[in-house]
């Protein structure tokens, strides 16, 4: 039979590793650093791929500035995760490859084309928002 003592120290063992273990996961998310928080973009064309996968949502489109008269070009879009999207209304089965949409965003700083998602506006007119409340 294992004494109180040594059962104490596994106990103690097992907390720290699992401490260790969240604290990773939550460290290994990276930052979104990268975007202008200051600076909003839309951009319009047609969505090319969707990853409705966690911990973020990733699409890719064929498009361009709105109002500008560059060629179009692929763009990465990165959103919330899969269940604040669809708490909002916008889910997997709302929007598919081929669809003419317009994303609302955070561009990148370097100038790379990719968002940070802000909202998504739809070939019928309905958005839908993902600014923090």
């Amino acid at each position: 039979m294992k004494s109180i003592r040594t059962q104490l120290v596994l106990l103690c063992a097992i907390a720290a590793l699992t401490g260790i273990g969240t604290a990773t996961k939550v460290l290994a998310h990276h930052s979104q650093s990268q975007f202008e928080p200051e600076l909003t973009v839309s951009i319009e064309g047609t969505l090319t791929k969707a990853s409705w996968s966690n911990p973020h949502t990733l699409f890719v489109m064929e498009g361009k500035k709105v109002g500008s008269s560059d060629a179009a070009r692929e763009w990465t879009v990165e959103g919330p995760s899969p269940r604040q999207l669809e708490t909002k209304g916008w889910g997997r089965t709302v929007s598919k490859a081929g669809d003419k949409v317009t994303f609302e965003g955070r561009p990148r700083r370097d100038g790379q084309p990719e968002l940070l998602l802000i909202s998504v506006t739809l070939a019928d007119g309905k958005t839908f928002s993902f600014k923090p409340e």
